[in-house]
């Protein structure tokens, strides 16, 4: 790891701390012996993300014709993985909160695109052996995690790297440019620091890889790089009709889907962030 990624890292050690109540959603989550009464005993202590959890269970997207007035209700009615998925994005919110106009602007176009892969990642995940919808989630969510803390903790103003990516610098090298690293190395040290689940530091770090690595998890990790490209996609207003012509081999040959399946998931994904209140979890 190179000195500025160290320094960043250990600045992010020192000041940064992931909300807790992600950190314990991760960890609930990924024991089969976890039961609904223990998600709902975790919302439930953080008044601020069960008012949140509670105002989206409400939203005219779920269309109950009752008010939802309690976490266990939620539970009950929506079950525990929609919960949960609640939980952890209603959580992880906060660390794209910014400073300033331009910092808010910013971080909240990650937001954005975070949401994105994340509804994209499950989706494409039910469609793949071997890979949990949910995890896909939650790696599609944090998978951009480490531009919000190159964001807060560089010791350069991030309005750099976009600088030079208006100039037709790619991202990452624009990155590497302004502060010796990349946001998916910084993601990688971070999820390792914050002791994720090593599928899910690897998904993290490896979401921009040009080929494939010796990875735990191959499918997670491909997925959520199709996810990424796939919502980036979604939100281009030319995107061509072929758009799928463009992914590498590997990718595609990994996943085991063809053109009509990827077609199938480019309809479906667009409906799902079309629909989805998960977006509006921050106003």
């Amino acid at each position: 790891m190179v000195a500025q990624t160290q320094s960043i890292v250990q600045k992010v050690k020192d000041l940064a701390v992931l909300p807790q109540v992600v950190h314990q959603i991760i960890h609930l989550t990924s024991n089969p012996n976890a039961s609904v009464r223990d998600l709902e005993r975790l919302i439930s202590i953080d008044q601020g993300m069960s008012t949140r959890v509670l105002n989206t269970v409400n939203s005219a997207y779920y269309g109950f014709s009752r008010k939802i007035a309690s976490v266990k209700d939620a539970v009950v009615l929506l079950g525990f993985k929609t919960v949960r998925n609640l939980a952890m994005t209603v959580s992880v919110f906060d660390m794209f909160v910014g400073k300033t106009d331009r910092q808010n602007l910013r971080r909240g176009k990650w937001w954005r695109h975070s949401i994105d892969t994340a509804l994209c990642a499950r989706l494409i995940a039910s469609q793949v052996d071997g890979v949990s919808p949910d995890e896909a989630y939650t790696a599609g969510l944090l998978h951009d995690i480490g531009k919000t803390l190159l964001d807060r903790y560089g010791e350069t103003p991030y309005e750099q790297v976009e600088d030079l990516m208006a100039q037709g610098v790619p991202e990452l090298e624009a990155e590497q440019r302004v502060f010796g690293c990349d946001h998916a190395e910084v993601g990688r040290a971070v999820s390792l620091h914050w002791g994720f689940p090593e599928k899910l530091v690897e998904a993290i770090g490896e979401h921009h890889a040009e080929s494939p690595g010796n990875w735990h998890d191959t499918g997670l990790v491909g997925v959520v790089i199709l996810a990424n490209h796939l919502a980036h996609t979604l939100r281009q207003p030319d995107a061509p009709d072929d758009w799928w012509f463009y992914l590498p081999g590997w990718l595609t040959e990994t996943l085991r889907l063809n053109p009509q399946q990827l077609q199938s998931l480019y309809l479906g994904c667009e409906a799902e962030i079309q629909s989805s209140p998960m977006a509006a979890l921050g106003r």
